[in-house]
C-alpha cells in the first residue's frame, strides 16, 4: 500500500538578487540565499527570484552572495510581507575577483606582507583623487574609476595600523582593468 502525502506549498516571498555594478543589475557567476529558519533548500526560479515558501512566521535574516559579491544581510520580519506583492531585493557589491567587462576603468591589487600572507582591512587611498577602498580578507582589493579621458600615472597610498606605510605609483589604463603587482607591507 503506498500513501501520499499531500503538502500545501505557500510563497512566502520572491527575493531578487541584483549586481550592484553592471547598468543591467543582473548577477554573474554562482549566486545564493540563505536565510536563517530555514532547513530545506531555497529554490532558484528560472526567473532568477529565489523563492522561500512557507517561511515561519517571526524575523529572518536573508544573506545573499556569490562567488564574486560580498555577502549582503537583510532582515525581513514575515509580518511585514504584502502576500499580494511578496518581493524583495538583495543588492549585491563585487569582491576584488569580479570580472569587470572592459568599458569600465578599474585598478585591482592585492596586499600582503614580507611572507606572503594577505593583508586584510589596509586602507588604499588615492593621491588627489576621492576614490580609496579596503582590502578583503584574501588580501585583494579593487577601485572603480568613473569616467577617464585618458590613461593617467597615479599614487596610491597605503596604511595599516602596525605597518610601514607606502606610496605606490600605478599607469591607471582607460576603460579596462590593470592589475598592478602584490604591494608588500613590512611591519613597524
Amino acid at each position: 500500500m503506498i500513501f501520499l502525502e499531500r503538502k500545501r506549498t505557500v510563497l512566502t516571498l520572491a527575493v531578487m538578487l541584483k549586481d550592484d555594478f553592471l547598468p543591467d543589475k543582473k548577477t554573474i557567476g554562482d549566486v545564493f540565499l540563505k536565510a536563517t529558519g530555514v532547513r530545506r533548500e531555497i529554490i532558484k526560479h528560472s526567473t532568477g527570484y529565489f523563492l522561500l515558501v512557507n517561511l515561519p512566521d517571526g524575523e529572518h535574516v536573508l544573506t545573499g552572495s556569490g562567488r564574486y559579491y560580498k555577502p549582503v544581510n537583510l532582515t525581513i520580519d514575515t509580518k511585514s510581507i504584502d502576500p499580494k506583492q511578496p518581493f524583495a531585493e538583495l543588492t549585491l557589491t563585487p569582491k576584488s575577483n569580479y570580472p569587470f567587462p572592459d568599458g569600465f576603468t578599474v585598478l585591482k591589487g592585492k596586499i600582503i606582507d614580507m611572507d606572503y600572507r594577505p593583508l586584510s582591512d589596509v586602507s588604499i587611498n588615492i593621491k588627489l583623487m576621492p576614490q580609496s577602498t579596503t582590502s578583503e580578507e584574501d588580501g585583494g582589493f579593487f577601485i572603480h574609476f568613473t569616467s577617464r579621458d585618458d590613461d593617467e600615472n597615479i599614487t596610491l597610498t597605503i596604511n595599516k595600523n602596525g605597518y610601514i606605510s607606502r606610496d605606490v605609483p600605478a599607469l591607471l589604463k582607460k576603460d579596462i582593468t590593470t592589475r598592478i603587482e602584490p604591494i608588500i607591507l613590512a611591519k613597524l
